[in-house]
């Protein structure tokens, strides 16, 4: 009997010892192992696998916990995927408006470079005309006064022809006076020789006399007579002469409201030229204010465009992170790290912007 209930006490003892196993590999072991796998598999990135054990005691609701966090976890990988997909794709689109951004800059840096170039010809055209209108301004000056003078002297010449002839007049005058004087004296001497010849021999010596004062008296006239001639033939070369340096002088002073004429349009085109090259200097320094704009542009977008840089490798960075966490989400950004690439081409070339 007491075997039996040796036996007996060791079978039931057997029976509470594999059902208290099997009840503890069911409800303790093997959920432990389950869910071991599942941390492990959760550290090593994976979170595309569920947790699910069914039960209500602890290890079900440490399990149940682990899932939520797993699907926490998912959650937060694939929205920071999305995030970082979605600031890629908008890296790339801001690289690429750089991009336009500094081709168009640098055509507009050519531009004004060529605008300030022409603008400095023109300007230095416009100041060699203003010197060169200066030059011409100064020689019409001269001339006005050099015309004026000669005109002056033409009218001193008028009034010297206009005294000579005066004079000339005077002078005939006298030689009419004394024609009319030698006409008498002949009269005279005709007279005495009458006288001379009633007197006889008495009056021969008074004859004599008398014929050599009419003889005197005749070259007296004679020679009136040429003088006459030879002032007449003065006074008409004097009164053409008169003539024409009246008309000299009229002439010349026509030429002297010519000159004046010009000076003032060489007047005129000189304040022009002044204005002209004022405007000139102020469209150079508004030029030049734009190529300083420009060029502060220039390096605003080389700035935009390496912060871009930076925060792209960052963005990549963080997505080879949550890469390493396994979900369902799928993601590809080959064209913008294409894009990227392209624009860090553009704003790696730092010799764009040299001619700044």
């Amino acid at each position: 009997a007491s075997l039996i209930f040796f036996v007996c006490f060791l079978a039931i003892s057997l029976f509470f010892v594999f059902f208290s196993w099997y009840l503890l590999k069911n409800t303790l072991i093997t959920p432990l192992k389950k869910l071991g796998e599942s941390i492990s598999t959760i550290s090593s990135g994976d979170l595309s696998k569920n947790i699910s054990l069914e039960g209500k005691n602890e290890i079900a609701k440490l399990a149940r916990s682990i899932e939520l966090m797993r699907v926490n976890l998912v959650n937060i990988v694939n929205e920071i995927k999305t995030y970082t997909n979605h600031s890629l794709s908008g890296i790339g689109k801001l690289s690429s408006g750089n991009n336009e951004l500094a081709a168009r800059t640098e055509e507009q840096a050519s531009a004004l470079e060529e605008t300030a170039s022409s603008m400095e010809e023109i300007s230095s055209t416009v100041k060699q005309n203003t010197e060169n209108v200066a030059n011409a301004a100064s020689i019409v000056l001269s001339a006005t006064n050099l015309s004026r003078n000669c005109g002056e002297e033409v009218n001193d010449v008028v009034r010297l022809m206009k005294d000579i002839s005066e004079y000339s007049n005077k002078i005939f005058e006298i030689t009419d006076v004394i024609d009319s004087i030698a006409f008498q004296t002949n009269i005279l001497a005709l007279n005495a020789s009458v006288e001379a010849a009633r007197a006889g021999e008495q009056g021969r010596g008074f004859a004599v006399v008398s014929g050599e004062v009419r003889e005197l008296a005749q070259k007296c006239t004679d020679s009136a007579k040429n003088i006459k001639i030879l002032i007449d033939n003065t006074v008409q070369k004097i009164s053409s002469g008169s003539d024409m340096a009246e008309k000299a002088g009229n002439s010349m002073l026509n030429v002297v409201n010519s000159i004046e004429k010009i000076n003032n349009i060489i007047s005129e085109i000189s304040i022009a030229s002044s204005e002209q090259s004022k405007g000139i200097e102020q469209i150079c320094t508004a030029v030049n204010e734009m190529d300083v704009v420009t060029q502060k542009n220039s390096n605003l977008v080389e700035q935009c465009a390496k912060q871009a840089s930076s925060i792209e490798m960052d963005a990549n960075e963080l997505l080879k992170m949550v890469e390493h966490f396994k979900t369902d989400y799928v993601i590809s950004l080959t064209h913008e790290k294409n894009k990227h690439n392209n624009t860090q081409k553009v704003f790696n070339n730092e010799d764009n912007w040299s001619s700044f």
